[in-house]
């Protein structure tokens, strides 16, 4: 009877019915618990189902009835690491592999959860037994690659992920998998359209393989050959297979009565924000978030944080204490995350991060909450239609075409869509670095992804306008060669000294990474790809920032903080004005230094800094959303 069970279990499974698999192993172990092969199949079958919890209690009951069994421990390995619980599987996975040593998928996933507790050389060393043991197979080799670039190994990383797409041309999964982490690596060697290809490689092997999608999307926007309707394409594009459960314009589904809070006696109920997020920590949005968290009016808004965050950091817990509900979702299927929503009642949902990596755009597509809005996290639209709404300003986005690229409905705030708190240890403005220097340095911190031939150009001509300036450049990829190299490169074949231009490594935030703006006189925006939190930082340091007005929303982010700011001068219509506006602020130093030492003031004092304005405005957009519904 059980050997019966077993077979018609595994016949289920593998004509893809999981759920009635569940079912005949269950009723099999009612009858029948001690048999511990019905259990290892009923983890099997839960596992298929995404049920990766169930499936490690199931695995664990196989053990214990069968102690010394190495298959279930190594599939409860894996469930657990599924889960985040990459400690504990490394536990059985290394009993596994005691019980059965060199088992190469054993090795692989072993060396998946030791390199997601960042033992980088450990996992690579493992990794490299399971590639050996295994030539043919890609997740080795994937792994093994995932583990080099950690180790700024980009050549290495880059070699390993060419030999896993050569082991797996007729696995279009797999091989997404692999061409969309190459990509990555690309990415790092400031290879950016050699990475683009490489995403859209990914998404074309495998469609439906999310994070090639939000790679692609990501990436198109450092490329200055993208206009918002190409960018619009691409988006809504994506957007269209991101339906579920009905038409893309269907109503969103209503909370039920019991899920919906009651009025408040004597007055309506607060009105229910939800912010949706992988980056509460440590990260460039957190100091446009906290000031408006902490602003926000507690008589009027009831906030909720669901949170997707890998690692938590102090700020993770700055932003617990800051919320009245904080939701850990990481791990969690989008339609389980959509459930907790919707029993939570809220009444707007706030994307957070787009397209970014971790993001969980999925969530959104289920139609959780009545009004869903994107804001802060990514600089175009999202391209999925169940965001009803999306937050910015007149500038960002002008009033007419900016309309007709976006899936969502603009809602421009007055005052800007954007409102920056700086951090509380700041070092204090120095005086102007011209002054002890004898020369004017000019300075980009933004992710060198941003810094195309034509920044590069334009950046030289600004070195040749003035001979003795230097240029300094930080970012975390200039800690590896193959970057730092090509940069070096770049600027050399438009004649500037090698002397001239200081490349820097990314610096920690216990590093104090805002005093290095105090060796910087005047700040050069990226283009198209303007900075935002780099362009805030710069500004509460003292230093002005030039910036181009360019034809979508991420290229006239610039143009909306210093119109916002008040200081409409540092904006260049072309690459010939973005020179002389340059120059022309580096001729003037008793001027410069006068602008350094006013500006963390003029910053604080405009509409970026003032948190209740802002904050003000935003609850108000947020309930005239919801109340027009």
């Amino acid at each position: 009877m059980n050997q019966d069970t077993l077979e018609r279990a595994a016949g289920l499974l593998r004509s893809g019915q999981p759920a009635e698999a569940i079912r005949v192993l269950g009723e099999a172990i009612a009858a029948d618990p001690a048999r511990p092969e019905l259990h290892f199949e009923l983890g099997t079958a839960l596992l298929h189902t995404g049920q990766a919890a169930a499936a490690a209690d199931a695995y664990a009951e196989a053990v214990r009835r069968r102690p010394g069994w190495m298959a279930p421990l190594a599939n409860r390995g894996i469930a657990l690491r599924q889960l985040g619980r990459h400690a504990e599987a490394e536990r059985d996975l290394r009993e596994a592999l005691r019980l059965r040593p060199d088992t190469e998928p054993v090795l692989t996933e072993l060396a998946a959860a030791v390199l997601a507790q960042g033992r980088h050389a450990e996992a690579a060393e493992l990794a490299g037994r399971a590639a050996a043991l295994a030539p043919g197979r890609a997740e080795p080799l994937i792994n093994l690659g995932l583990a080099l670039h950690a180790l700024g190994r980009l050549a290495d990383a880059e070699a390993a992920y060419r030999q896993a797409i050569a082991a797996v041309a007729s696995t279009p999964a797999a091989g997404a998998m692999a061409v969309y982490n190459l990509g990555h690596v690309l990415n790092d060697q400031w290879r950016s359209a050699d990475a683009r290809t490489a995403f859209r490689c990914a998404v074309e092997l495998d469609g439906r393989y999310p994070p090639a999608w939000h790679a692609l999307l990501f990436n198109l926007l450092y490329d200055p050959a993208q206009t918002e309707q190409t960018l619009f394409a691409a988006h809504a594009g994506w957007g269209a297979g991101q339906v579920v459960g009905g038409d893309p314009g269907q109503a969103a589904p209503t909370p039920s009565p019991e899920a919906t809070p009651p009025p408040v006696p004597g007055g309506p109920r607060r009105l229910r924000l939800g912010y949706v997020s992988p980056d509460f920590r440590t990260h460039s949005c957190a100091y446009f978030l906290q000031p408006l968290l902490a602003a926000h009016d507690r008589t009027a808004v009831e906030v909720f944080a669901y949170s997707a965050v890998e690692a938590p950091d102090a700020m993770t817990g700055w932003f617990r204490a800051h919320t009245e509900h904080w939701r850990d979702i990481g791990g969690r299927s989008a339609a389980a995350v959509a459930d907790r929503i919707r029993a939570d009642g809220i009444d707007v949902l706030v994307d957070l991060a787009g397209h970014t990596r971790g993001q969980p755009l999925d969530v959104f597509a289920h139609r959780p909450a009545p009004v869903q809005v994107a804001w802060l996290g990514y600089p175009a639209t999202s391209g999925l239609r169940a965001i009803g709404h999306r937050f910015t300003d007149a500038i960002a986005d002008p009033p007419g075409d900016a309309d007709r690229w976006h899936t969502e409905q603009l809602v421009r705030l007055d005052g800007g869509f954007l409102c920056y708190g700086g951090p509380a240890d700041a070092p204090d403005v120095a005086p102007l670095p011209a002054t002890r220097n004898g020369h004017v340095t000019f300075g980009s911190f933004n992710h060198i992804s941003k810094i195309n031939p034509g920044v590069v150009s334009a950046w030289a001509a600004i070195l040749r306008g003035l001979p003795d300036a230097r240029l300094v450049l930080k970012g975390q990829l200039l800690a590896h060669g193959a970057a730092r190299s090509a940069l070096a490169a770049a600027f050399s074949a438009e004649g500037i000294a090698a002397g001239r231009v200081e490349l820097r490594p990314w610096l920690r935030r216990d590093q104090a990474p805002l005093a290095a703006y105090q060796d910087i006189d005047i700040a050069l925006d990226t283009f198209p790809y303007n900075g935002t939190t780099t362009t805030f930082e710069a500004l509460h340091m003292g230093v002005p920032v030039i910036t181009l007005r360019g034809p979508r929303h991420a290229a006239r982010v610039g143009a909306s903080i210093l119109t916002h700011l008040g200081r409409p001068e540092w904006i260049a219509a072309t690459a010939d004005e973005y020179m002389e506006r340059a120059l022309r602020l580096a001729a003037d130093l008793p001027a410069l230094a006068a602008v350094r030492q006013a500006l963390r003031g003029a910053l604080r004092g405009s509409s970026l800094g003032d948190a209740e304005g802002f904050a003000r405005r935003f609850e108000a957009a947020c309930r005239q959303l919801a109340g027009a519904r």
